[in-house]
């Protein structure tokens, strides 16, 4: 096994516990005790019990410190907030109204829906925002965060496996089954 070669000073050490103390957002406070913790001397194991995060993210982060300093441990989501005051507050409550009171495929063409219509989606959003607002986001975060403002939850796709077979063939194996 290699040294290591990323060690901190004691100054850094102390750099970093204040602003450990400083901080209110929970992935910077992350970064910041894995980065001091790795500077220290600590194993990567030890750090990676005590923060929960992947070896390599600890790793990529003592890099970023070393390279940036103590911003390249700040989250860079300001980006999505920034982002999210496109629209002002009275076009918000319009979309929420309108998304409230129609569905997709009653306001969308076939041909624009990336669904089927019934459930309103990042996609479907984009183009509605779009085409009634002039507004457009660069980060997809955005339109989440409008589906939730608006009052709507984020739901997973259902799974379907590829390998699972047609409904016909079960139908078949069933009835197979019951013959027997």
């Amino acid at each position: 096994m290699g040294k290591r070669h990323f060690q901190l000073s004691e100054t850094e050490i102390g750099q970093l516990r204040g602003q450990e103390q400083q901080t209110q957002r929970a992935v910077e406070l992350k970064r910041l005790q894995a980065v001091r913790l790795y500077g220290s001397g600590m194993t990567v194991q030890q750090i990676m019990a005590i923060t929960g995060c992947a070896e390599s993210s600890i790793r990529a982060w003592a890099r970023a410190y070393k390279r940036e300093g103590m911003t390249a441990l700040q989250p860079h989501y300001e980006h999505s907030a920034r982002n999210a005051s496109k629209l002002t507050e009275g076009q918000r409550t319009d979309l929420q109204q309108r998304l409230q009171q129609y569905r997709p495929d009653q306001v969308l063409a076939t041909d624009l829906r990336v669904s089927q219509g019934q459930f309103w989606t990042v996609s479907d959003l984009q183009v509605v925002v779009e085409r009634w607002y002039g507004v457009v986001y660069q980060d997809h975060g955005s339109y989440r965060h409008l589906l939730h403002r608006c009052g709507f939850s984020y739901q997973r796709a259902e799974r379907v496996y590829k390998s699972r077979p047609n409904q016909s063939d079960i139908a078949d194996f069933e009835a197979e089954l019951e013959k027997k």
